[in-house]
């Protein structure tokens, strides 16, 4: 029994260093090399990020390139959100920098002249099997229609959901959201810049997804600002929790670079 708990506890040690920033279980964490981050093979990281207007702007900022490439290159697979370049440029030069990464975007989305898309990045370790964007069909209610995505990974297959809600609609999005989602039975995880805190959702009176688990929980800040708020989540259905390893914050964000913290979540790709 001694021997089962050391081992577990070492399991969650390494995986834990592997990326930076603040990790929730609160353990030691280093800054590790490409190679070293995906020694894992029964493991999957999935992380999401704000990059807060990401257009040609950030895309032709060489620093800002570079730091964007070192934080990212460390999961199997990212999310970006708030990608606004009509011209298409900005996630192209951003994906040259990942030659171990396939990766598809959304629609433009948005009512009004501010067009916002999603470019979610894969390697190798994940494999692309279907895809749908939400855009054409709910551009009416939403201002940024999901984008749904199911990979297989060894033998896990899941569904992500990303959307980045209106701050001023949280509620009614959620529970659109909640609509074109329904109860699937399969392995769904719905993460994104929710803006589900502060003055535009009541955190402490959650109303949607409430049989789902919120794993970024109400105490963890993922805004850069002095304010403590938690508008990224991460949630998973009750079939994702046998999976479900950890999450944690990549905090080591300037306002230069971002508003939002990347989150993260780590699970095992072995089908429990």
């Amino acid at each position: 029994m001694l021997f089962k708990i050391n081992l577990t506890l070492l399991t969650a040690l390494l995986i834990s260093i592997i990326f930076c920033g603040c990790i929730v279980d609160n353990l030691d964490n280093n800054d590790l090399s490409h190679n070293e981050t995906k020694v894992n093979d029964d493991n999957i990281s999935i992380a999401i990020w704000n990059l807060q207007i990401f257009g040609l702007s950030k895309a032709s900022n060489e620093t800002l390139l570079n730091y964007y490439t070192e934080k990212l290159d460390k999961y199997d697979i990212f999310i970006i959100q708030e990608i606004r370049d009509s011209s298409g440029n900005a996630i192209e030069i951003l994906a040259e920098r990942f030659p171990d990464y396939k990766y598809i975007i959304s629609n433009r989305a948005g009512q009004s002249s501010s067009k916002e898309q999603y470019a979610i990045f894969y390697t190798e370790k994940a494999t692309l099997i279907d895809f749908y964007d939400y855009q054409a069909e709910y551009q009416q209610d939403l201002q940024r229609p999901p984008l749904k995505t199911t990979f297989i990974s060894h033998n896990w297959t899941f569904t992500i959901f990303t959307i980045h809600t209106q701050p001023d609609s949280v509620p009614g999005e959620l529970s659109i959201l909640e609509d074109i989602i329904g109860n699937p039975l399969g392995d769904t995880i719905i993460l994104g810049d929710l803006n589900a805190d502060g003055s535009y959702y009541d955190e402490n009176n959650i109303v949607h997804f409430i049989s789902w688990n919120w794993v970024v929980t109400n105490n963890i800040d993922t805004t850069v600002a002095k304010s403590d708020n938690t508008y990224d989540r991460i949630i998973i259905n009750r079939a994702t929790e046998n999976n479900f390893h950890s999450i944690g914050v990549m905090d080591d964000v300037t306002s230069d670079q971002s508003d939002h913290y990347l989150i993260y979540a780590i699970f095992t790709n072995d089908k429990q």
